[in-house]
């Protein structure tokens, strides 16, 4: 089966799951239900464990439980994202809040947890309970910090890496360790997987930053510049201000100083980025991530699934 046939095969297995694992009893929670479903994106964290757990010789069925725990655990992080950034829309459709209701999105958001953890104790294993709640603490202390500094000049890239480990990388780390753990992989080569998750999280997390300035519109789901437009300084941002000279920094914190931003401040900033070739450099940074990525993956023998992984992995490269 070529990798789109096998990727469009999985979405529709994890989203059967989804509807089966979220148990509700309002008709409210039955239309969120379905609206979350429905919008849901394009499943890849559960689909890379998936792919994890076959190139780890895996051959069982609760990949199925697990990935869908993990997608639960996400989609939960996305409606408590959304309430907290005030979004309108995600992935070009209303947000739950903006339809909603921005209470209800926070009580949806807890309820998918809460079904979530449900199902997880369901497995009987406390490894795989251990590694899932330790995501959900990252997620929580990932957005606080991130409120602590979303608007400090003085953010580095120390900070940034600890946002993106618990919004984004702990996940990715899980979902590998948690491949692991169900392949029974030994105890040295679950840190190993787990390692690899993270490295991979945090590169999907820089891309998506990466295309807000870059990529946004009608092909990606995102609103163009949406980070800029909230004063985030995320990474495409401070990379720039690694390499911008004195007065182009202080230009830069200048734009990011403002209580909003305007069109002609997004000019300037898709200008500054166009001065010090940012474009080129994450698009080379990310392709020697990739490689790192891929050779991690020739220790395994080859599968339709490591295929699958890598035609992934090619388009992170994107930018």
């Amino acid at each position: 089966m070529k990798a789109k046939g096998l990727k469009d095969l999985l979405v529709r297995k994890f989203d059967k799951k989804l509807y089966e694992i979220i148990d509700e009893d309002l008709r409210l929670l039955a239309e969120i239900k379905d609206y979350t479903i429905r919008s849901g994106g394009k499943r890849i964290r559960p689909v890379l464990h998936y792919c994890m757990c076959r190139i780890l010789g895996y051959k069982g069925e609760k990949y199925a439980d697990v990935g869908a725990i993990a997608e639960l655990i996400h989609a939960a992080s996305l409606l408590h994202d959304d309430v907290v950034d005030e979004a309108q829309t995600r992935r070009g459709v209303p947000s739950v809040g903006s339809r909603f209701g921005n209470k209800t999105a926070i009580l949806a958001g807890d309820y998918l947890l809460a079904c979530g953890i449900y199902h997880l104790n369901r497995l009987n294993s406390p490894e795989l309970m251990d590694i899932f709640t330790q995501v959900i603490k990252d997620l929580s202390v990932s957005e606080l910090v991130q409120m602590e500094w979303e608007r400090n000049p003085k953010i580095d890239s120390d900070v940034y890496d600890r946002v993106v480990y618990g919004k984004t990388a702990s996940l990715f780390g899980a979902v590998c360790q948690a491949a692991g753990i169900l392949a029974e992989v030994p105890k040295k080569n679950l840190k190993k997987l787990h390692e690899f998750g993270i490295r991979l999280g945090s590169l999907f997390q820089k891309q998506d930053d990466a295309i807000d300035y870059f990529q946004a519109g009608d092909q990606t789901g995102k609103v163009p510049l949406k980070d800029f437009k909230n004063g985030l300084y995320t990474y495409p941002v401070l990379r720039l201000l690694e390499k911008a000279d004195k007065n182009d920094k202080k230009l830069t914190h200048s734009l990011f100083a403002k209580e909003e931003r305007n069109e002609h401040d997004e000019v300037v900033i898709l200008s500054l980025l166009n001065r010090y070739n940012i474009r080129k450099m994450l698009s080379e940074e990310f392709r020697s991530d990739v490689e790192e990525l891929l050779r991690f993956l020739k220790g395994f023998p080859e599968t339709e699934e490591g295929a699958l992984v890598r035609d992934q992995f090619r388009k992170l490269t994107e930018v």
